[in-house]
């Protein structure tokens, strides 16, 4: 059974990560989970404590209603200080084996992921990240792993199988190949020839190393395009009717293309699915 914390901040958004939260432990016959929220300390001492003491109140209530619903009636933390801190330092405390969080409040005036308590979250985090960006209707059907030729990639798609959110039966994967502008194109003398070349060698590599772990996709299950990643995958959403997108990060592995950051950063701002974030593994 997988250990599950759900972060809350009390907003709808937050509930529909806890309803989540409620049908994975459901669906694996019970265990141990727990809610946690936290207050800001930047604020007298006794504010703060009327502060703590009234969400606790509130989700203690909440916990015996979702025993119900989940089999399992999950522990009530409020914690105090910085949320990405004491998210990442409870999920770790616990022994969690997954963090599960609401999506971010979106911005007109600023970026949709970047700085955000979730952004901080999954840079900081050794844990698989779950982003619950809707209500919950069913369980996950069909996976997505945005894929590159990292080794991240596999563990994400590991973590996946291990997690028990997706089978392989209802994988997609898809990838992209970015293309320079095209007047570096013409300087660097990259012809669309060559591109299509890379395309095509890139789709070899991955099926090689999706059948190594037992994946053996058929040729729709598999998207390999040219064109920018957010375009790539946003497309293969689209196509596979895919409701989880899964993706790795390089965010302790120095600089890569896929780092949190750069392509990683820009496909959660710009999809709006659920999405299973994966660290590298230490």
């Amino acid at each position: 059974m997988i250990k599950i914390l759900v972060a809350t901040d009390l907003s709808e958004r937050s509930a529909h990560a806890v309803q989540r939260a409620v049908q994975l432990i459901r669906r694996q016959g019970g265990g141990e989970w727990s809610l946690l929220h936290v207050i800001d300390d930047d604020a007298p001492a006794a504010h703060v404590q009327r502060q703590v003491q009234q969400a606790e109140t509130l989700l203690q209530a909440q916990a015996e209603r979702l025993g119900e619903q989940a089999g399992s009636v999950p522990r009530v933390i409020v914690g105090t200080g910085e949320a990405a801190a004491v998210i990442v330092e409870g999920a770790e405390g616990m022994g969690a084996d997954l963090l599960v969080v609401g999506a971010h409040r979106k911005s007109a005036l600023r970026d949709f992921f970047v700085g955000t308590t979730l952004e901080r979250v999954v840079r900081s985090s050794h844990l698989p990240v779950l982003r619950v960006n809707g209500p919950v209707t069913h369980e996950y059907r069909h996976a997505l792993l945005a894929m590159d030729l990292s080794r991240t990639s596999q563990q994400a798609l590991n973590r996946l199988r291990e997690l028990g959110l997706a089978s392989l039966d209802d994988l997609h994967v898809a990838s992209a190949v970015e293309p320079v502008v095209a007047g570096a194109m013409m300087e660097a003398g990259i012809s669309a020839e060559v591109l299509e070349n890379q395309r095509e060698l890139q789709r070899q590599q991955l099926v090689e190393r999706l059948d190594a772990v037992g994946a053996n996709l058929s040729h729709e299950r598999l998207l390999v395009q040219i064109g920018s990643p957010e375009g790539v995958i946003g497309e293969a959403l689209r196509q596979s009717g895919a409701d989880l997108l899964v993706l790795g990060t390089h965010a302790r592995e120095g600089a890569s293309r896929f780092f949190l950051g750069s392509v990683a950063s820009r496909l959660l701002a710009s999809l709006d699915s659920d999405a299973l974030i994966v660290p590298p593994a230490d």
